[in-house]
């Protein structure tokens, strides 16, 4: 039995550890936020703030004994010495840390062969949330909050305690008379208890023991067991005003999960959509490049058609100087563009968590739909125009063997005119293939059947041509004679003239089948019934409508804080006898027992007045700012609604813009090659306006993709319709559907109200 009193005196003595205290904590935080995942709409898969060795956050240290970090140098001489008066000593107990970020957890980073870092939409929220710290934050002040409950609930539970106090006291010389050694000790155990109508209990057992050591030798035991029990009858009395601040703090942690998993939707969104400089905002940025990388091309092209030209006085000078002003201000336009790009990457990497020095890589994929002319394509017709130019000799016809091999070149390129043009065939069934969008307007279909229509005959009557330029090629080719070499250089022009018509039939067409294969998510929402939606799903709503409720609970708190103090008491003292032996041995002569009431009046409640007032005005307050809300959140869904119409036309006009766009290039390029010498000087400037409007249309088609993109996710998230998975990526589905299982407020069984 004395062992057992030896431990339990060690413990009561040193306590427990750090370590025990901190999974403590962290049992029951957990356990507060995990009760509160009750619900679908706010679940959350991750609620742990303890970051794992992947993470740029983590740390590999034992929290309990941090070692010492890497300090400032100037700073920590100040630890070492004290200022010289008070030398420091055991800092490093727990050893001295090489660094602050652990180096390691880039060895997780998912790097290819080429060292680059390829981002995914999917790979990318992987990454932040392991890494951003801004969701670590919130996690963590999840967490905080959790933890605060914590002691709200504590309040109400036993509080134990445990007091020793030993001494030993020498008074007087050593002469027998005057001399007094005495060791005494007394302890106090016991516990308070907070009922939840205001009663505050106390029962404490002390006991005092005193040993004389003079010539008496006098031994003395006292004990008594108190009690006392206050109940207040006016003033903070009853449970809606005892309980408040544990109620308030278990509906704000409830507040509190609401907001992180809205945090959730939107930190996916941020890091997704073109706002705030997402994925999509990146990709925009890539396409753009690429727009100027085939607009510098197609401008490079122009000049060098130019200076050919020149020598042959089809051109003038200053249209060659037009031609390279205009190809110098694309490469610096995407010079600015590819400089802007990088800037992004490394802004984007920063809202990973990432150091811009990590090298990254984006998957385009999503882009693909963006390539609307074959490269190969663009390659062919620039190979025509250079065999046009090498055949455009300003005096005498070539030699018959070089005319026979022009017509034999010319037939090899007019095969590959052909294979391009199958494919453009190919590419058109596959538009007619695709089912027609929902609720299409009946004007919207009909016009892309008649596109589809006037296509097909196109290509049709392309075929035909194409079927008569090979047997005119071949014809032109069998009379190549001697005597017949003007007439044959001129045929050979004329047929180049036509080859390069045809491509560029096929590349306007290509354009415009590709740019009809791009299609837009359709949403199809009544106003009336999303908003309806929105006000019943809105986490954030939902906890704007509970603090209306904490506001109007506040003023009969306050109020009751303007009463009289009454309250009443009733206590116990139970005392053993005087200089008794047995510590147990309590005698009723000797012990007390009171009953009665204290009471104050409410003669100075000017504070309390003021604090009633003020909840008065802050209820009203309370209940704007939930007015507010509703119609913060009815104006978000119409203009989201406006917005998703307006991008929807700014595509389709983009679509048919880059068409004619398209089209006013080709036509300008075929009239400066058929242009005579001194005539038609505004073909260069025509051509340069016709690039100028493909790159303009380019990247307004571009723009209005991404756009719509972004506001159609916009709007899930302000409908509070956006899921996001276990990954934490948003699931964007293809329609829109408010009545899906998990989103039907009418569907789901019905919640709990708040109290």
């Amino acid at each position: 039995m004395r062992g057992w009193g030896v431990i339990l005196g060690l413990v009561l003595l040193a306590g427990c550890s750090p370590s025990w205290y901190r999974r403590s904590a962290d049992r029951e935080t957990y356990g507060e936020i995990q009760q509160r995942l009750n619900d679908p709409r706010w679940y959350l898969p991750r609620i742990s703030i303890d970051t794992p060795p992947p993470s740029r956050l983590h740390d590999p240290y034992n929290p309990d004994h941090e070692p010492w970090p890497p300090d400032d140098p100037a700073a920590a001489a100040y630890m070492e010495n004290g200022n010289s008066l008070f030398p420091g000593h055991g800092y490093a107990k727990d050893g001295l840390a090489p660094f602050i970020e652990d180096p390691a957890w880039q060895s997780f980073l998912p790097m290819e062969a080429s060292g680059t870092v390829l981002l995914t939409p999917e790979r990318a929220v992987g990454i932040a949330l392991l890494n951003s710290r801004e969701f670590q934050t919130q996690l963590e002040n999840l967490y905080l909050n959790a933890l605060g409950l914590t002691l709200n609930e504590f309040e109400f539970d036993l509080h134990w305690f445990f007091r020793n106090r030993t001494f030993y006291d020498h008074f007087g010389s050593s002469s027998v008379p005057g001399e007094s050694n005495t060791l005494s000790t007394s302890t106090d155990f016991g516990f308070t208890r907070t009922f939840a109508c205001g009663g505050e209990l106390l029962v404490s057992l002390a006991n005092s023991y005193v040993w004389e050591y003079t010539s008496t030798d006098r031994n003395a035991v006292s004990s008594n067991i108190f009690m006392s029990f206050v109940q207040p009858v006016l003033r903070q009395a009853g449970r809606r005003v005892r309980l408040e601040n544990l109620i308030q703090a278990e509906r704000d942690l409830l507040y509190a999960v609401r907001d992180f998993a809205r945090f959730r939707k939107q930190f996916s969104v941020q890091l997704l959509t073109a706002r705030g400089g997402g994925y999509l905002a990146l990709l925009l940025q890539v396409q753009n490049i690429r727009n100027l990388q085939s607009n510098l091309e197609s401008r490079e092209q122009n000049l060098r058609l130019h200076r050919a030209l020149l020598p042959l006085g089809n051109v003038a000078a200053i249209q060659v100087d037009q031609a390279f002003e205009s190809y110098q201000a694309a490469r610096l336009l995407l010079l600015q563009a590819e400089t802007g790009l990088q800037n992004a990457l490394d802004d984007y990497k920063i809202a990973l968590g990432l150091p811009p020095t990590v090298p990254i890589t984006l998957d385009d994929s999503q882009l693909a739909p963006f390539q609307l002319s074959d490269p190969e394509l663009t390659k062919l017709q620039d190979e025509l125009e250079k065999f046009h130019t090498e055949f455009r000799e300003p005096d005498a016809a070539p030699p018959v063997d070089k005319l026979r091999d022009g017509f034999r070149r010319l037939l090899a390129l007019h095969a590959r005119t052909v294979q391009f043009s199958q494919l453009v065939e190919a590419e058109l069934k596959r538009w007619k293939a695709q089912p027609p969008e929902a609720d299409e307007p009946r004007e919207d279909a009909q016009r892309e059947r008649d596109a589809q229509d006037a296509l097909e005959l196109r290509l049709k009557a392309l075929r035909t041509e194409l079927d008569d330029l090979q047997k005119a090629i071949e014809k032109s080719a069998g009379e190549v004679q001697e005597n017949t070499r003007m007439a044959s250089w001129e045929a050979l022009q004329r047929n180049i003239r036509q080859e390069i018509a045809a491509a560029a039939q096929v590349f306007v067409i290509q354009n415009q089948v590709r740019v009809y294969l791009i299609q837009l998510q359709p949403v199809k929402l009544d106003p009336d019934v999303a908003i309806e939606f929105a006000l019943s799903e809105r986490l954030d709503l939902m906890n704007l409508r509970g603090r209306v409720t904490d506001g109007w609970r506040k003023i009969a708190v306050a109020a009751n804080a303007l009463k009289s103090d009454l309250n009443v008491r009733v206590e116990a003292d139970i005392r053993t006898e005087a200089e008794a032996s047995n510590p147990f041995d309590f005698a009723a002569s000797n012990s007390r027992y009171r009953v009665g009431f204290e009471f104050d009046g409410p003669l100075n409640r000017l504070r309390e007045r003021n604090t009633y007032r003020a909840t008065l005005v802050n209820y009203q307050r309370v209940r704007r700012d939930f007015m507010a809300g509703e119609d913060q959140v009815r104006q978000a869904i119409r203009r989201d609604l406006r917005q998703l119409q307006t991008e929807r036309l700014n595509f389709e006009i983009a679509r048919q813009s880059l068409i004619a766009a398209a089209r006013q290039v080709e036509a300008a390029r075929e009239r400066l090659l058929i242009a005579e010498r001194g005539q038609d000087t505004s073909s260069t400037r025509d051509t340069i306006d016709a690039l100028n409007a493909l790159l303009a249309a380019k990247s307004a088609l571009i723009a209005s993709w991404v756009n719509y993109q972004t506001s159609r996710v916009q709007l899930l998230l302000d409908l509070e319709a956006l899921q996001v998975d276990e990954r934490g990526l948003y699931r964007d589905d293809q329609d829109i559907d408010l009545r899906r299982p998990g989103c039907d407020p009418v569907v789901q069984p019905e919640q709990p109200r708040d109290p």
